[in-house]
Formats: structure tokens, sequence, C-alpha cells
């Protein structure tokens, strides 16, 4: 059933209150059609994004990092707009977690200067966001300094407005120089070059009520709007545009012939240069309700929408689709065609079957979408009785899972690039030393990428595992010092928190394998190091404590019992948030890993900062991130009553860097932290 706007979003309610009369008696003069259905075989498939969606509205997805930003009206605190009920609209981020779903809804703080217009009544709206995440689009009540502005006829349009990210915060949004106090402007969406955005403007001149408008970046800034045409535009209302990477523009509308009902979702591919038919994008991500505003990722196989479809969470919810093969009639990904050359660096030789794994590194240096690429340890800290730092390790190129490609009996391999992303290629090769390489595709320039690999050391792979005598406990922190008896060269390794190690021995011939820990009394074992196969040693060691029990134990093997100290140093927030990114995240699912091995510990849980800023605001910001913590290893399963969380401000530093006392960044950042205090094991 065709519904008016009204009765859709909070963000327009204060525009649509009825549709408006068509401006031009034209309409659309565009062919169009439904979408070729897909073949059965790989059908798309919709998802309520139900860890996401909450009693409200819920909509306007947009990419940012790795994770969606998207609008919703869910607090149930605050002031409400009067035509909807409910609280005015602000912006959420979800990460994506590990089967790339969007997870943990947290409000997205943009910085100060955004912070402040929070203040006042207004709907904070659809945003978009640049390529490199530093520039912003948000729509927004038309307000100076958070005061909302009404135009001569006393309404308040909305405005689309753009703000910066730089050191240390974002900067004061700053109205696009096309708005006016007369027409509303909403809903940006920028092209993945950054030379257009594309909006949605009931604007004078137009077809409808809303159409489609794009501008294109000049010398000195934004040109003039350029309404997108008959072929797109209709009498009634195109909202949402989505300029996709491949430049297919996807927009909602109610003013066409082709229609599942409601408001439904449609795309055009060439929207500025030949935009010649606008196709319905169909079921299932179509329905007889209201569905709008659809993006799609780099690859063309997954993305997001909204719809108020029955049997969900709100009055309205993101939805998530997953195509395998793409959809059908959609153009096609950017892609920079790529040659990659492995060499022997000394003799210049090509290099058969090197191994070249191709992933995708994240904001925060982390390989995104893959948590078995890292290894957990848990080290003593020096200097530090009963402390332990918690490490996340990427593993070596080889443990990266199965090779993308393998060079040919030339040396190369070829490959295709996605356009305006960012990529890690690891090349590895037995007997040679792995090389890595971060690059950005930036061109539309074919690309060669040359590795000149160096042989490695001689390696002849030892490894295994320690446990306490009888218990079957794996003994963490364990030395094995390795001597070879003919030369007395030594190799020395710890195991992991799993009681694990691996050791390249340089020479041939047999080793001893020395095996302490304190707590338990030491052993040594016969190893024989040969070529073509690894040496393994099973170590048990006895529990110098009478009587051992696994109750008594488990804390010398794992050097954590009540009263130890856990660290996380290596959590890097962003500038003045308590956000939790994935960075955070990746560490805190390694606490949880540890909080499901030991299901009776409890924890204090304590963020700190450095010293530098207001010493109240730094208190108020670690009480911020120590309630995100918890809230998060809550909403992973653990008993809320198990963590006590809390600040500690600026007040205990952990180095030299007191107030007023000049430090390098890397000094203070040292002092940013969460350290885990076990109360109960």
């Amino acid at each position: 059933m065709l519904r008016k706007v009204i009765q859709l979003l909070p963000l327009l309610v204060l525009l649509l209150a009825t549709t408006l009369p068509a401006q031009q008696s034209s309409k659309s003069k565009s062919k169009d059609r439904f979408r070729e259905k897909d073949d059965q075989r790989f059908p798309v498939r919709v998802i309520n994004a139900d860890e996401i969606n909450q009693v409200g509205s819920d909509y306007a997805p947009s990419y940012y990092k790795e994770g969606i930003v998207f609008v919703s009206s869910r607090k149930k605190d605050g002031p409400r707009d009067p035509n909807t009920n409910e609280t005015y609209s602000e912006l959420f981020y979800a990460f994506f977690d590990y089967n790339g779903d969007p997870s943990f809804p947290q409000p997205l703080d943009l910085g100060a200067n955004v912070r402040d217009l929070k203040k006042s009544s207004f709907h904070e709206g659809p945003t978009c966001f640049s390529r490199d995440n530093k520039t912003a689009y948000l729509t927004r009540n038309n307000n100076r300094d958070g005061v909302v502005k009404s135009n001569k006829n006393g309404k308040s349009v909305l405005k689309i407005y753009e703000t910066r990210y730089g050191k240390p915060d974002w900067s004061k949004p700053v109205e696009l120089p096309f708005n006016s106090d007369d027409y509303s402007c909403i809903h940006p969406s920028l092209s993945a070059d950054g030379t257009k955005l594309f909006f949605a403007s009931d604007m004078p001149g137009g077809y409808g009520g809303y159409d489609i408008y794009y501008v294109e970046k000049n010398g000195s800034g934004w040109g003039t709007p350029v309404n997108a045409g008959s072929v797109i535009n209709t009498e009634k209302q195109e909202i949402f545009p989505y300029i996709s990477q491949s430049g297919s523009l996807f927009f909602t509308s109610n003013g066409r012939s082709v229609t599942l009902g409601g408001l439904d979702i449609y795309y055009v591919n060439n929207p500025v240069s030949n935009p010649e038919e606008v196709i319905n994008i169909g079921e299932p991500i179509n329905s007889e309700s209201d569905d709008m505003g659809f993006i799609i990722d780099d690859a063309g196989k997954n993305g997001f929408f909204t719809s108020n479809r029955p049997r969900g969470a709100g009055k309205d919810d993101v939805y998530r689709f997953e195509a395998l093969r793409g959809l059908d009639g959609i153009s096609k990904p950017e892609i920079n065609p790529a040659q990659i050359i492995v060499t022997d660096a000394k003799t210049g030789a090509p290099l058969q079957k090197a191994a070249i794994r191709v992933l995708q590194p994240s904001e925060d240096g982390f390989v995104s979408g893959n948590k078995d690429f890292y290894s957990i340890d848990l080290t003593p800290v020096q200097d530090k009785p009963n402390a332990l730092s918690l490490q996340l390790t990427r593993k070596d190129a080889d443990d990266l899972g199965v090779a993308d490609l393998y060079s040919n009996v030339e040396g190369k391999a070829r490959t295709e690039f996605t356009r305006y992303h960012n990529y890690l290629v690891v090349v590895s090769l037995e007997g040679y030393s792995p090389r890595e390489r971060l690059i950005s595709i930036d061109t539309d320039n074919p690309l060669t990428l040359e590795f000149k690999l160096r042989e490695a050391p001689a390696c002849l792979q030892a490894g295994g595992l320690v446990t306490a005598t009888g218990l079957g406990i794996r003994i963490a922190n364990a030395t094995i010092k390795m001597v070879h008896r003919a030369t007395g060269h030594v190799e020395t390794v710890h195991t992991n928190w799993s009681g694990e190690f691996a050791v390249c021995l340089p020479l041939e011939g047999e080793y001893i394998a020395y095996v302490e820990r304190d707590g338990f009394r030491p052993e040594n074992y016969r190893v024989v190091a040969q070529k073509g196969q690894r040496a393994s040693l099973e170590a048990q060691l006895q529990s110098l404590t009478p009587e051992a029990t696994v109750e008594n134990t488990m804390p010398l093997a794992s050097g954590i019992a009540a009263g130890s100290t856990i660290i996380l140093d290596k959590i890097f927030y962003e500038y003045n948030k308590a956000t939790l990114n994935q960075s955070a995240v990746r560490y805190l699912d390694a606490l949880l890993d540890l909080l499901k091995r030991y299901p009776e510990m409890e924890i204090d849980l304590i963020v700190h900062t450095d010293t530098r800023g207001e010493a109240q605001l730094n208190q108020e910001l670690t009480d911020a991130r120590a309630k995100n913590a918890k809230t998060y290893l809550a909403f992973r399963g653990v008993e809320p009553d198990r963590i006590n969380a809390y600040g500690k401000g600026e007040t205990e530093p952990r180095n030299r860097c007191t107030e007023g006392v000049e430090c390098s960044d890397e000094e203070h950042q040292q002092n940013n932290r969460i350290e885990i205090r076990v109360r109960k094991l």
C-alpha cells in the first residue's frame, strides 16, 4: 500500500507533513522495470540486524570504518518530537563482528563541537563519510550554535553540514554553500572518488516534492547543484540517494508505476552521464511495506537497508542482505589489474610457488575479518610481580590461512584490486623470509608489485606443549632452553598462555631441552633436529605444591591468581572518546576468552588515562570507558556481577609522565590502559 512520506521517518516529519504539489507538470520519462530474478541456486538473503534494532525507529545506515552508522530514536529519556512522540534522532555506530554483522550499537560521538549541538531539540540525521573517514556530511535542522533557526515562514528546514577530523577532534560543522533557509537539503552520499555529492532536496525548479540532485567539487569547493533529471525524479518523492563504488545510484521513491507498494528502492546505472533505465531492485529487498536507505559494499555482495515490514523490532529496522554472486544488473566494482612479481633478492631469479595472501588492514592496524589471524598471549611484566601483559600477535605468514595466489614459473601472479581500498599483501616461500607491503588503490593505473625475497636463516622447526604432570593443565610462560650438544649453541623460547611453543633451530643434530617454570620441578629432554621433520616435545613438569590438585596448580600454571593484574595497554581509543572501536573490542574479546576459561573468575576492570587535559574530564572519560567495556562483556554473555568497572582518570600514571612533565606521545600512551585485577579465581 502506498503511504505518504509523513508516516516514514522522524527526520522527514518536519518537512513532509503533506505530499507537496508538483512544481513541474512532467512525469518520469524513464523506462522502468523490475530487476531480473536471481539464479535460484544463489538466492539473495535478507536478515534483520537484530543486534542493533530496538523499539522506535532505526534507519539510514552508512558505512564508517569497520562498521555502520545509523540513525535511531531509541533513547527513552530526553526531549521528544511532537510529531512522532519519539525522542529526537541521534547517530549510533555498530562495528562488524567476525561474521560481518553489525554489533553492539553505541552513540556516535563526533567530538565536542558536534556534541554541543545536541543540547537543543532537533534531529541528527542521515550521514555519509569520505573513504578515509576524515570527512563527514550530516543532515540536521537549520541551527546556529545549537539553536534551531526558522525561516520567514516559521519553518525550520534541514541542511547538510560538513565536519572534518583532525588532531585532536572533529571540527565545528559548517553548512554547505548550496543550503538555503527556504528549502531543505538532506541525505548526503559521497562518490568513491570524493568529487560528487548526491542528496535530496525540495528546492524550486524540481519535478515534484523531493528530487535527487548532485553537486561536483571544483577548485574552490562545491559547485552548483544539478537536478538528476526526469529519468530519475518524479512528481512525488525521491529520497535517500546512495552512490556505490561502482557508480550505480540507488534511491527511494514512491512516485513510480513499477512498485511493490509503499516506498521502494530503485537503482540506475550511469546516473550522471547516461541514465537510461530505472530498475526496481525487487524482492526480497523490496516488499509491500516501506523500504529505503539502501547501501551496498564495494564488492557488490553485501549491504544494508531500512524497512518497516512486519515482525521487526521497532517502527523501522535496519536489515542486512547477502548476495553471494552479487546483484545482477548493477554496475560492477571499479578494479585495477595488478601483476605481482616474486624474485630472489640476491640473484634476481624468479621464484615459483611463492604463496601470496591479500589481506584487508583496518585503520587500527589489525587485519580485519578473522580473529584467528592473531594469537593471544599473557606475558609477565618486568619488575612488576604478579602482573601480566595481554598481547595480540599476528600469526606467521603460513598460518594466515590458504594463500590467495601462487607465483608461476616466471615468478609472476595476476590479480585484481578493488579501487579506493587498502590492502596488505604478504608473500612467503619456504627457505625465504616473508615480505609484506601495504598498498592503497587510488588511481586507475594498472599495478606492478615486486617482492624481492631474501634467503631465511636455517630453520629446523621444533615445538610442543608443556603441561602439569598427571593433571593435564597447560603451563604458560614456561622457559624452554634448547642447547645444541655438539656446539653449545642456545635457543630460548617461552610457552604461550595455551602452554604451546614453537622455535627455529639453526643446526641439525641433538639438543637438550631444559624446561623450567616457577612452582614446578625443572626437567630436561632430548630433542633431535633434522631437515624436513618437525621436532616435537611434550614436556610434563611436577608441581612443587604438596598434594597438587587442579585447584592449587592452575594459578601456578597460568600465572593468574587472586590478586593478579592483567594489563591491556595496547588499546587505542580515539581522542576523548569512550566509543569502543575494533582495536578495543579485539582486546576485550581476548579478556572474554579468559573469563570463559575461568567461569568463576571475578574481576575489577579499571580504566586509566594519561595526565594530559583536565583531571575532571579525564575522570569522566575513564568512567564512560569502563562502563562501555563492562556493557560489552555483558553483551557477550558474561554475568555483570562478575565485573566491577570504574575509572581512575589520570591519578595513577605508571611512568614519569605526571602532570606538567614533558613526555613523548609514546610515553603518554603507556598510561592509557585497562587493568584487570583478579578479585576471585
